[in-house]
């Protein structure tokens, strides 16, 4: 028994109490108001199933739903292209990877570079996720806060580090055109759901 009383009279049942029928009013506590209890879980059920599709509208909407979009989606994974040229000097993901395979690469000497490297990686991923949300209300906020916040990172660090290669001022370039392609996505999204 999970309740120590019974549904219909309220009558207190030893919570040791093992019989299907309750001991005063001989109600089955079982099936004691079944169809209620699966109208009630039906309506549970659809209300988790209907959250579900609105969060995959929500999904398409910020992400898919027009070609714009499905560009600025597609421009978030070519930093990864654009690192395997020469990002610092002469190193590039693809040879930071082959040093540290053949064990070539000292990373105490490299360390500034793979730092930057990575963190072109995560913010790129924050940024990802965050435009998965652009349709939200704050979602273009959020988007030009996170687009800045990893182009700042971004170059901050290549000032430091020095020596930025053809593949630095690439990555660079996609960063400045997702910018201007999170102000083009927050009017065709305006525009959709207008006509939603």
């Amino acid at each position: 028994m999970m309740n120590n009383t019974c549904p219909k009279c309220n009558g207190k049942i030893s919570p040791f109490y093992m019989k299907q029928n309750c001991p005063h009013c001989n109600v089955n506590l079982h099936y004691y108001n079944l169809e209620e209890n699966l109208e009630a879980d039906a309506r549970q059920a659809q209300a988790e199933v209907d959250a579900v599709n609105r969060f995959i509208e929500l999904l398409k909407k910020s992400s898919v739903s027009s070609p714009v979009l499905i560009f600025r989606l597609v421009l978030f994974f070519t930093p990864l292209a654009s690192m395997c040229l020469p990002m610092y000097n002469d190193l590039s993901l693809v040879s930071l990877i082959a040093g540290m395979i053949n064990g070539t690469l000292e990373i105490g000497s490299v360390i500034m570079p793979v730092i930057s490297m990575a963190l072109v990686i995560v913010l790129s991923l924050v940024v990802i996720i965050s435009s998965l949300f652009s349709a939200t209300k704050t979602g273009f906020l959020r988007n030009m806060l996170f687009s800045t916040v990893n182009t700042a990172v971004f170059v901050v660090l290549g000032v430091i580090i020095g020596g930025m290669g053809v593949g630095w001022y690439l990555t660079l370039a996609i960063y400045l055109l997702e910018m201007v392609l999170q102000y083009i996505c927050k009017k065709e999204i305006a525009k959709k759901q207008g006509v939603d």
